[in-house]
């Protein structure tokens, strides 16, 4: 993993992406619009990288997010897909989610299965689960980006 010089914020809407995260994967994504990705600094690579979010508010909850175009489903479109490491009750489509990425993991790849696939964004999970709560990356969970302009009720099972 590569700690980044200044950590990138992101913040928008969470909208419906594609709905392979939380059917095929099994693995559900916060998705962002597109516009969001206007937030990224211009040489921001493509990759799979860790950090903070908070929703409506609340949190702060892990977070390790696919940015990039997806090889393995060879997507048209460049997306951001966080998923926060924490057991959410329900869906929050419509609420807004901040980022605080601090890291980047490893490049996009693409995988020769669905079940390589899975495997290698479990091991994304579990690396920076434990990676988030070391120092150089644990502090972050306090950045100001992630407090909401105005907080709401916290999603259900926050």
């Amino acid at each position: 993993p590569t700690l980044l010089s200044e950590p990138v914020c992101l913040h928008g809407e969470v909208v419906k992406g594609f709905g392979r995260g939380s059917s095929l994967l099994q693995i559900p994504t916060a998705n962002l619009p597109q516009e969001s990705l206007e937030q990224l600094p211009q040489n921001f690579e493509t990759g799979i990288y860790l950090g903070w979010a908070t929703v409506d508010g609340a949190g702060p909850y892990k977070m390790v997010a696919s940015v990039g175009w997806n090889p393995f489903f060879n997507n048209t479109t460049r997306t951001v897909e966080p998923h926060l490491i924490h057991k959410f009750d329900a869906d929050f489509y419509g609420s807004t989610i901040r980022l605080v990425v601090v890291a980047r993991l490893r490049p996009e790849l693409s995988f020769p299965s669905i079940d390589d696939l899975i495997t290698a964004i479990h091991e994304d999970i579990r690396v920076s689960s434990e990676l988030l709560d070391q120092p150089g990356f644990s502090e972050h969970r306090l950045s100001p980006s992630l407090a909401a302009a105005a907080a709401g009720p916290p999603p259900q099972g926050a």
